[in-house]
């Protein structure tokens, strides 16, 4: 009978494993050849959303013409494929380099800037020193009038207006790796 009971539990475990391990998030390897890209447009059920998770580069896809990037933004709804209207989020990019020159000795500077329609990319300085393939958190929030972009210790806004967001993860030129991807929403 303790026999019986404790395989029960066991099974009952394993079942309760799938449930648990969604508890932290999707994971979504963004792998583009080179001069292409891949979007992945997750729609909200409400007006106020957050999403969080972290990214990495993992590797450059070479490249005369683009420059490999990770774009995670809150946007207004747009036709797969086109830009939205109205933006703001961040991007994670990486330009080979010789790594005689880069500061860790690698061979690609990686870089993270805020980013929002109608403003030039605000590239973060500091993170030029970061080791290529370093995870990134993030959390990018949105209350209906504003975005609030984390990026570990540095959070900046951006004034947004959509009735319909959506979260758009884009990638060019390279592996980005997303995971711990989750999101939440509300009226």
């Amino acid at each position: 009978m303790k026999t019986s009971a404790s395989r029960w539990i066991a099974g009952m475990a394993v079942l309760l494993l799938p449930a648990a391990a969604t508890a932290e998030g999707i994971t979504y390897d963004c792998d583009t050849a080179a001069n292409h890209f891949s979007e992945l447009v997750l729609p909200s059920a409400g007006t106020r959303l957050t999403i969080s998770g972290n990214v990495q580069l993992n590797a450059l896809a070479g490249s005369a013409t683009f420059v490999p990037i990770a774009r995670i933004q809150i946007a207004s709804a747009a036709v797969p494929g086109q830009s939205p209207g109205a933006y703001a989020g961040f991007s994670l990019s990486a330009l080979p380099a010789d790594p005689k020159k880069t500061p860790s000795g690698d061979p690609a500077v990686q870089m993270l800037s805020y980013n929002s329609n109608g403003k030039e990319d605000e590239l973060l300085p500091f993170t030029m020193t970061t080791k290529p393939g370093t995870v990134q958190s993030f959390t990018l929030s949105y209350d209906g009038s504003s975005v609030s972009v984390n990026l570990g210790k540095d959070t900046k806004s951006f004034p947004l207006k959509t009735a319909e967001p959506v979260v758009r993860i884009v990638c060019s030129t390279g592996e980005f790796l997303f995971t711990n991807l989750t999101m939440s929403s509300s009226r």
